[in-house]
C-alpha cells in the first residue's frame, strides 16, 4: 500500500492463474457486488431502526456504494472506496464493520456477533448474501479478505474454507424462526447527555473513537458533526488504566436502558481529579448518567465538580471533620456534616456558585445564605460547629 492510500480502504485480493497481471474477469465483479450489497443490508437496517417511520431516501443505496480505488498486478489486488456522503456516512461506517466482523469470525470459527440493528428476517438476508461471497471461485483460487485494513491479516476464502463458513453462516438448525417466536427488537432511546471515561482507541479517518466507562463498558462513537475535535481526542488518548478522565457530551444512543454508543460528539473535556478519597468520590459522581435516581435527575455538571474539588481542597488542608458528598438532583454537589447538634451543609450548584445551610438541634427553621465566592464558602466550612 502507498502512502497516498488511505487505511480506510477496503483491500480484496483475488489469487490464481486467473486473476495473474492485475485481470479481474467480468463474471467475477459479482463478488465485489455482493460485498457491497451486504452492506447496504446492514447500513438500511440501521438508518430504519433510527427513522421508524420514515420512508428510506431515495439516495441512500447510490451513496452507500463501493467504487474500485485500484487494482494491483499480480494478482486481481482491489482496493475498493465508499462513495461518500457526509449524511449517511455512520451508516457506512457501521455497516462495513458488521459485515467485516461476521465474515472474518465465520472463517476464522469463531462465534458469529450479533448485528443488533438487524431483525431475524434481515439478518437471514444478511448471512445469505454474506454466504454467497466467494461463490465463483473454482479449485485453486482464493479470495484474500482483509477486515481490519489492507495491511491487516486476512481471511482465505477458497472452495473447501466456503464450505465451512457457509454451515456458520446459515446453520441447518435453529436458524430459522417463527416470526411468532422471534426475539423482538431492543428498545433505542436518544438523549444528549454525557458520560465520563477514558478514550483507548481513535480512527481519524472513520471518525470514531473508543470511550471506556468505569465499569468497564466500551462505547463506539462518531465525531463527524465536530471534526475539529481530532486534536482534543489526541490529548486524552490512552490506555484505560493511564487515559484521563474524559467527559464526553452529545447525542448519546441508548439500548434498553444501557448507554451504548455517541451518534455525534459536540464537547469533549478532561477532567482531573486530586489523588485522594476525594478525588475517588468525585469520580464517582462525574460518572453518574441522566435519571441516576430512576427520575429526572441531571447530571452532576462540570462547574460543580470543579468548585467542589476547590473547597474539599481546603477542608482537607485546614483539617476539619470529614463531610458526606452527595450529587443532587439539579445536577449539583452536596457537602454535609450531620450530627446529634447540628446539620451544616455547602451546596455545590450547577453553575459552580455555592448555598450554605446550617440547623441547630431544637429549631424549626435553619439558616441559608448564597454566594459565588469561594473563599466565602470555605470560610463558612471553617466555623465552629464543622
Amino acid at each position: 500500500m502507498t502512502d497516498e492510500q488511505s487505511p480506510d480502504l477496503k483491500r480484496v485480493r483475488l489469487t490464481g492463474a486467473r486473476f495473474e497481471h492485475g485481470r479481474l474477469p467480468v463474471d467475477s465483479l459479482v463478488e465485489l457486488q455482493k460485498y457491497q450489497q451486504v452492506v447496504r443490508i446492514a447500513a438500511e437496517a440501521e438508518w430504519r431502526r433510527e427513522h421508524p417511520d420514515e420512508k428510506l431516501p431515495a439516495d441512500f443505496d447510490q451513496s452507500v456504494s463501493l467504487t474500485i480505488q485500484e487494482i494491483r498486478e499480480g494478482s486481481a489486488d482491489v482496493f475498493l472506496a465508499f462513495e461518500q456522503h457526509e449524511v449517511y456516512v455512520s451508516y457506512q461506517v457501521e455497516a462495513q464493520d458488521a459485515a467485516d466482523s461476521v465474515l472474518a469470525a465465520a472463517y476464522r470459527g469463531e462465534d458469529l456477533p450479533t448485528i443488533e440493528s438487524l431483525s431475524p428476517q434481515e439478518d437471514f438476508e444478511f448471512r445469505s448474501v454474506l454466504s454467497q461471497f466467494g461463490q465463483t471461485l473454482t479449485e485453486g483460487q482464493s479470495i484474500q479478505f482483509y477486515p481490519d485494513g489492507p495491511d491487516s491479516t486476512p481471511v482465505s476464502i477458497t472452495v473447501e474454507t466456503r464450505e465451512q463458513a457457509v454451515d456458520r453462516l446459515l446453520p441447518l438448525e435453529g436458524f430459522l424462526l417463527n416470526p411468532d417466536d422471534a426475539p423482538s427488537k431492543s428498545a433505542i432511546g436518544k438523549e444528549e447527555q454525557s458520560l465520563v471515561g477514558r478514550i483507548t482507541e481513535l480512527n481519524a479517518d472513520k471518525l470514531t473513537y473508543l470511550l471506556v466507562l468505569s465499569d468497564g463498558r466500551e462505547l463506539k462513537g462518531f465525531y463527524k458533526n465536530q471534526p475539529s475535535l481530532l486534536d482534543d481526542f489526541k490529548l486524552v488518548l490512552n490506555s484505560a488504566a493511564e487515559g484521563p478522565l474524559t467527559r464526553i457530551t452529545g447525542d448519546l444512543h441508548s439500548r434498553d436502558g444501557q448507554p451504548w454508543r455517541f451518534w455525534t460528539t459536540d464537547v469533549l473535556e478532561q477532567i482531573q481529579f486530586d489523588d485522594t478519597l476525594w478525588g475517588a468520590r468525585l469520580t464517582e459522581l462525574a460518572s453518574l448518567t441522566a435519571h441516576w435516581d430512576g427520575g429526572e435527575s441531571a447530571q452532576v455538571s462540570s462547574g460543580a465538580l470543579e468548585a467542589a474539588q476547590m473547597l474539599l481542597r481546603a477542608i482537607d488542608k485546614a483539617g476539619i471533620d470529614r463531610p458526606g458528598v452527595f450529587p443532587t438532583e439539579e445536577g449539583g454537589v452536596l457537602i454535609e456534616w450531620s450530627s446529634p447538634a447540628t446539620v451544616r451543609s455547602v451546596e455545590v450548584l450547577e453553575d459552580g456558585t455555592f448555598e450554605t445551610f446550617e440547623l441547630s438541634s431544637g429549631q424549626n427553621s435553619g439558616s441559608h445564605s448564597s454566594t459565588s465566592d469561594l473563599t466565602e464558602a470555605i470560610a463558612f466550612a471553617k466555623a465552629d460547629g464543622a
